[in-house]
Order: structure tokens, then C-alpha cells, then sequence
């Protein structure tokens, strides 16, 4: 039996629907979201299926489907920024994009009423973005102490003890519940990157943003073994679980013939 922990904070749930224009992405957004609660909702679901994955079947395909396009298009990408790009710089940029991600975080801590923590990290923006450079240096956390953390509208609707309801794999997307998808225009709605009105520049930061994010994970596609599909889906939820408890909540390790 192999057996490994996995709690690290990675973020699979990040949209790959990038290069449009802020209205026509969300749109877009809407369109597939729409479209496959409908074939979900049409569908039957698979006979092996557990209670909380009751759309198998539907799901399986949209991963093969996330696959090849991770495959054929960003994955490539992603090896070769890596292998372009000094260390030093990569990290740079994902800092820079981690302080524009901190103003999603601030947005949902205060809707779940952690007001110390929303000012911490807007203390944690403030810095980052002065006296980090526009956040290329991450600043706050070595000098003033001030931690990250990650919070986003599917975890606002869980303090809220909304359901996560069914497991779901959505086309471009990857992994959710149908909880976390429901976050998901919401939170591409505060972020300030869609919000940019110049079409190039944002189209440009959107693309190198999963890029990025893509690089940073390409160790991740090492750790999965056995069948890739159960993997994801019982990372996902645990990893889900232990954000949505702050990770108040021990984590199971997840064990594979």
C-alpha cells in the first residue's frame, strides 16, 4: 500500500478561461457552468458512483477532457516558462500574483466576519504592494509578521453552512462541489485582474497568471498515482475540508492498492 499527506496548499481550482474580455469571460463562464449543470442534471449517474460524487460518468469525461487540454496547451507552457525563467523571478511573479490574490481574501474574511484577519491582510497588501514592489517581494510575512492565508467564496458560503452538494468536474475549471462553483463568478468578479479596463493587459496578466500557477503545481502531477480521477476527487474534498476549517482539522492521509 502507498500512503501519502496531502495537505499542501495548492489551489486546483483556478479557471483556465482566460484570454477574453472581462464581460465575455464571464459570460463564458456562466455559459459552461450552465451548460453542464444541465447535462449533469440530464444525466444518470453512474452505478459505482459514492454519495458524494453521484455524477461519475459526466465528471470522468470532463476530466479526460481537462487532461488533454492541460496537455496539449498549458502544461507545455508551464515547462517551458520554468525552464526560461531564473528561480528568483518565478518567485517574484507569484508573489506578485499572491498580493492581487489577497484582495479576493480580504473581500470573503469580511463576509465571514474575520475582521482581524481582513485587516491584517490589508496591512499585508499595503506592504507588499509598497515596500514589496507592486508585491513582487513578499514583505509582510518576514518583517511584519503578518501570514497569508487563502479565502474565497465557496469557503464564505461554507461559514455560511451552505451544502457543498455533489462532487464536480467543470469543463476548464477542474475539480469543485457545486457550493465552490457557485464562488466561482463571484470571486473572478473581485479579483482586480478581470476588472482591468485595458483589453491587452488584462488578457496578458490572466494568461501568465495560470501559467504561473501551472508551473508552481507541476511537481503535484508526480505525487498522483493509481487511478488519477479518485485522486483528484479525494484530494480536492479533504483539502476543501481543511481550508474550509482553517485548518482547524486533521487531514487523512489518502491510501491507494
Amino acid at each position: 500500500m502507498k500512503t501519502i499527506n496531502l495537505t499542501k496548499s495548492v489551489r486546483l481550482s483556478r479557471p483556465f478561461s482566460l484570454a477574453l474580455p472581462a464581460r465575455n469571460a464571464l459570460a463564458l463562464m456562466r455559459t459552461v457552468l450552465t451548460s453542464f449543470f444541465i447535462l449533469v442534471s440530464l444525466s444518470s449517474p453512474a452505478h459505482a458512483a459514492t454519495d458524494n460524487d453521484p455524477f461519475e460518468n459526466v465528471n470522468r469525461v470532463t476530466y479526460k477532457f481537462n487532461q488533454v487540454l492541460d496537455g496539449v496547451v498549458v502544461k507545455p507552457l508551464a515547462r517551458t516558462y520554468r525552464n526560461l525563467t531564473p528561480g528568483a523571478v518565478r518567485k517574484g511573479i507569484r508573489n506578485f500574483f499572491g498580493n492581487l490574490d489577497d484582495v479576493r481574501t480580504i473581500f470573503n474574511e469580511v463576509l465571514q466576519l474575520k475582521l482581524g484577519r481582513a485587516a491584517s491582510d490589508i496591512g499585508r497588501v499595503a506592504i507588499n504592494s509598497t515596500l514589496g514592489l507592486g508585491g513582487l517581494v513578499e514583505v509582510a510575512r518576514p518583517v511584519f509578521n503578518l501570514e497569508k492565508h487563502n479565502e474565497d467564496f465557496g469557503q464564505t458560503l461554507a461559514s455560511w453552512n451552505v451544502k457543498s452538494g455533489p462532487y464536480l468536474v467543470i469543463p476548464f475549471f477542474g475539480p469543485s462541489t457545486l457550493r465552490d462553483s457557485g464562488g466561482l463568478i463571484l470571486d473572478s468578479q473581485i479579483h482586480p485582474i478581470p476588472n482591468i479596463e485595458h483589453t491587452e493587459t488584462r488578457n496578458t496578466l490572466l494568461a501568465s497568471d495560470v501559467i504561473v500557477f501551472r508551473e508552481a503545481i507541476l511537481e503535484f502531477d508526480e505525487l498522483v498515482f493509481g487511478d488519477e480521477y479518485l485522486f483528484v476527487r479525494e484530494w480536492y474534498l479533504q483539502h476543501r475540508e481543511y481550508l474550509n476549517n482553517d485548518g482547524s482539522v486533521e487531514i487523512a492521509s489518502l491510501a491507494f492498492e
